[in-house]
């Protein structure tokens, strides 16, 4: 997923901001997860559980009107 979330940030550049998380931590409290890989976009938890597609990706970062 690491390698994904590379390449959403080579093609947004600027748009998008990304931050990674590895292990429990306090951003994970905060958001309630139990369980990895999570994507939070626009504070909102969009994708949970699955390392998604980049199709997918970009489909949630769309829907949620980010970009």
């Amino acid at each position: 997923m690491l390698r994904l979330v590379d390449e959403i940030k080579e093609e947004y550049g600027d748009k998008v901001e990304v931050e990674v998380y590895r292990g429990p931590s306090e951003k994970a409290k905060e958001y309630g997860l139990a369980v990895s890989p999570a994507i939070i976009i626009d504070r909102d938890v969009r994708i949970i559980g699955v390392c998604p597609t980049k199709k997918t990706l970009r489909e949630a970062i769309r829907e949620a009107g980010v970009l």
